[in-house]
């Protein structure tokens, strides 16, 4: 289990209500960098344990591998509400899998000023660091904030035209965006005949079913309309989703609270998704993907195994964690919900194949 140290002086929860503060972080190296923190999230924030955003400060933190990589920002996420603290960690394994780009992940015990905190994930940002681990060329990337970023060009709250049409997204490193509008408007305003052809001209449609699986499968019913990122490749000119806060997900909702079985459906439910299966062509491609991804990688002789694997990696680890978790959890009890989902989920997936 991966230690990580953060120094922030005394009370450090209480200014870090205020706003971001400064600090140094021992984590992967014998000698502490400088970084700025400050409390993330949204939803989340509201909870007793959270999360963190750590950003160097004049330098930047070692994270190999690759060798010698290194990084300016990470993620502590606290997934209070999962009291397996496996949820996030196996989506992103799942989505890798499906040869979906993630962020990689790693648990780590937390201290924050000599308070140990129990478990955290610690998680890759998506930024310029995270495309040039992959050998991606610098490109703009997008985050979806809200559920203004629903693919459509109608906001879901007003029920009227967004303005500006990039509503529910946050550019990163002030990225232009004018790519984001023009493929919102062709992606929305193409006519039936044509939209497959514009559709495979805009995104990575292939990347894009891959996502809209797995991320129907762990039953992430947030996901479709924030909690991703997009990236445009600056050759192909196509964007590529890439998932983000994945906790909510294999049977819970955001309150930590039961999820329905059925609370999301195969197709997924926001506006680009809809306008894809609508398309024959793009509708038979995802359902040849449904069939070859429920018989590998999101097979139950797939999935178990990672459940399992995971869950005797963090047993030992699981009492040690001080921080209360959400109101009844308990991680025998929940892990036996992962593997019942990793089950019961694909067989109705199946079912509902039929009628896609």
């Amino acid at each position: 289990m991966l230690e990580c140290d953060l120094e922030l002086g005394d009370c450090p929860w209480t200014r870090l209500a205020e706003g971001p503060v400064s600090g140094t972080l021992l984590w992967n190296g014998p000698e502490g960098a400088p970084v700025s923190v400050r409390i993330r999230g949204a939803h989340s924030r509201r909870f007793p344990r959270k999360s963190l955003q750590v950003d160097a400060v004049d330098c930047r933190l070692p994270d190999p591998p690759p060798a010698e990589h290194t990084v300016r920002r990470l993620h502590l996420n606290a997934d209070y509400i999962d009291p397996t603290r496996m949820r996030s960690a196996l989506c992103f394994r799942l989505f890798a899998d499906a040869g979906v780009p993630a962020p990689l992940c790693r648990h780590t015990r937390l201290t924050v000023s000599g308070e140990p905190l129990g478990i955290y994930m610690l998680l890759e940002s998506v930024d310029r660091d995270f495309c040039r681990r992959r050998g991606w060329k610098p490109g703009p990337i997008y985050y979806a904030l809200n559920r203004n970023a629903n693919f459509s060009l109608v906001s879901p709250t007003t029920r009227s035209l967004k303005q500006p049409l990039e509503t529910g997204y946050k550019a990163v490193a002030r990225a232009d965006f004018t790519p984001l509008r023009r493929m919102l408007m062709d992606l929305n305003l193409a006519p039936d005949r044509t939209f497959a052809a514009v559709a495979d001209r805009c995104i990575d449609v292939e990347g894009y079913l891959r996502w809209l699986l797995v991320a129907v499968f762990v039953g992430n019913r947030d996901g479709f309309v924030h909690n991703y990122a997009l990236y445009r490749d600056p050759d192909s000119g196509l964007f590529r989703i890439i998932p983000w806060d994945y906790d909510a997900t294999w049977g819970i909702d955001v309150h930590g609270r039961p999820a329905r079985l059925d609370r999301v459906p195969i197709g997924g439910w926001n506006r680009l998704s809809q306008r894809l299966l609508a398309s024959p062509s793009i509708r038979r491609r995802y359902r040849r993907l449904v069939v070859e991804m429920l018989n590998g990688p999101l097979s139950p002789e797939s999935v178990l195994p990672l459940i399992d694997n995971l869950r005797s990696r963090l047993a030992p680890w699981i009492d040690k964690d001080v921080q209360t978790l959400a109101e009844g959890g308990d991680f025998s009890t929940g892990v036996q919900g992962l593997r019942r989902w990793a089950v019961e989920r694909r067989t109705l997936l199946l079912q509902e194949l039929e009628r896609l």
